[in-house]
């Protein structure tokens, strides 16, 4: 009879019973030991997760007492240093012991701010530092030094749940100035005693306010003091631009200012114009005697370019400093030379306008409202000193600034331009009414890019509803902005030591921090 099933897969077979439980029982040891391993591992990723929460929680309490540490230590030099009185003798005891004299500038002009210690706590978390200063090297510059000092900072970081703590440490360096200041790094001087509050009331009155750059730590802020740093003494500036040894302002006189400039003996008073010093030194600086109508600086192809107008007469300097070439034209006629001269403009008057220009085909000369078009050649370090009103009308530009989001950058540029007006004759040394003012048919977005110094009569903005931009500083004996803002950028290069040439210098010794920077991070 034929079978309807196969034996060998019959699964009743009488003697195979239990074959299903003991299969159901290796199954279960098999997913239990797999359960068992995932509930290890499932441990042991819950132990190193919460080492690695601990260990950045540490991270981050150490982190925080270093970031603190340096805004605290930064705010306190900022606050205090900006600029701090220092006597003559401290500056120069840095000739013959600088480490020992820069702690002794440090406690005199700053106080016991080394070691400077920092504590907070918040959440549970706590975090402490300490700073201390080392002097590095010392630059000579003269009138004053560029003190370079090693900076070190050393946090820990704890919780008080854990009990455990985490140490950083950063490594820097602070950059100081000591001595008669070029006033270039000061960022917004006013010859006044205010408080802090009085500081903040002033600034929010006037509508100034500063343009902090990504990175910077040491934030641009205002200066007062009512005497120590302004000065009506440029006697070393045109005494450069003249050829002739230093003297103080009363003492040129007409016979002597004469001989500079190349005029017939006299003593008669220098008649009105414009004169390029020149002599067996070389060309000199630009003296112009008497007031001017409009003073257009700009820039064709390699040449800075300098017009002047005055009585319906023009003179025009152009200098090439690649080329070696200059060129100077008058009502009288043209003169070449193979050399350049001093950039240094003397006005012993006001100068009604002076602005930003350009150079048109046929080679005139006209001030123009353009924000994009430079004024300062890039290698031009330019000084204009007044001795009455100098009135701005247009952009002054230098070349080689770049603009970042919104904010002008000048690091890569080696144009300066400085503006200074004395209150001061040149000669004689008479009182004039002096101050530097913005003309009320000036642009509305007007950009400065320049070191302008009011050494009496103030700085104004005349008209409201202007937005002033300056790319670098001002210091006035008084300040007005009639409803206009003026907005202040610290100049990169300040940071480095780099400052114009013949740039004023405050009147008496000063210390004062322009940089603070970050050189190294350690955790451990």
């Amino acid at each position: 009879m034929e079978r309807r099933f196969f034996s060998r897969t019959w699964p009743w077979r009488k003697n195979e019973r239990g074959t299903a439980s003991v299969t159901v029982l290796l199954l279960f040891c098999v997913f239990s030991g797999l359960g068992l391993a995932m509930l290890h591992a499932s441990g042991l990723h819950l132990k190193i997760n919460a080492f690695r929460k601990f260990s950045t929680v540490l991270d981050y309490a150490s982190e925080n007492g270093l970031k603190r540490g340096l805004q605290d230590l930064a705010a306190r030099l900022g606050a205090e240093a900006l600029p701090a009185a220092v006597a003559a003798e401290s500056v120069e005891r840095m000739r013959e012991d600088p480490a020992g004299g820069f702690a002794f500038l440090l406690e005199e002009g700053l106080g016991p701010v080394f070691p400077r210690d920092f504590d907070e706590s918040c959440g549970g978390l706590r975090w402490e530092s300490r700073a201390v200063c080392a002097f590095e090297r010392l630059a000579d510059k003269g009138g004053w030094f560029l003190i370079t000092a090693g900076l070190r900072i050393e946090s820990s970081g704890g919780s008080s749940r854990l009990g455990q703590t985490k140490r950083s440490a950063l490594e820097g360096s602070l950059g100081f100035l000591a001595g008669r200041l070029p006033l270039p790094a000061l960022p917004f001087f006013i010859k006044k005693e205010m408080t802090e509050a009085q500081k903040e009331a002033f600034l929010a009155d006037e509508g100034v306010r500063f343009v902090p750059k990504p990175g910077d730590l040491l934030k641009p802020g205002l200066s007062a003091a009512a005497d120590g740093i302004l000065t009506d003494d440029m006697g070393a500036a045109v005494a450069k631009a003249l050829n002739i040894g230093v003297f103080r302002p009363g003492d040129l006189t007409p016979a002597r200012l004469r001989e500079a400039l190349g005029l017939e003996p006299s003593t008669e008073p220098v008649p009105d114009g414009v004169y390029l010093v020149r002599n067996d030194l070389g060309l000199g600086g630009v003296f112009v005697q008497g007031g001017l109508d409009e003073m257009v600086l700009a820039v064709s192809g390699q040449a800075q370019v300098i017009l002047f107008r005055a009585a319906g007469a023009e003179w025009l300097l152009e200098f090439s400093p690649s080329e070696s070439r200059t060129v100077f034209r008058t009502p009288e006629g043209s003169l070449a030379f193979d050399l350049v001269p001093l950039p240094i403009v003397i006005v012993n008057g006001p100068v009604a306008s002076l602005g930003g220009g350009w150079v048109d085909g046929a080679g005139r000369v006209e001030m123009l409202d353009d924000p994009d078009r430079a004024s300062v050649l890039n290698g031009v370090g330019l000084t204009i000193v007044a001795a009455d009103k100098v009135t701005i009308s247009s952009h002054l530009i230098l070349q080689g600034v770049r603009w970042q989001d919104g904010v002008p950058y000048a690091k890569d540029s080696r144009a300066e331009l400085v503006v200074c007006s004395t209150g001061r004759d040149a000669a004689s040394g008479e009182a004039r009414e002096g101050g530097v003012a913005v003309a009320a048919g000036a642009p509305d977005d007007l950009k400065l890019q320049a070191s302008i110094t009011a050494a009496a009569g103030g700085f104004s903005i005349e008209g409201p509803g202007k937005e002033v931009e300056l790319l670098g500083a001002l210091h006035a004996s008084g300040y007005e902005g009639n409803g206009s803002t003026l907005a202040v950028v610290r100049d990169d290069r300040v940071a480095a030591g780099v400052f114009p040439e013949n740039a004023p210098l405050t009147a008496e010794p000063r210390l004062a921090i322009v940089s603070i920077k970050v050189l190294a991070w350690e955790e451990y």
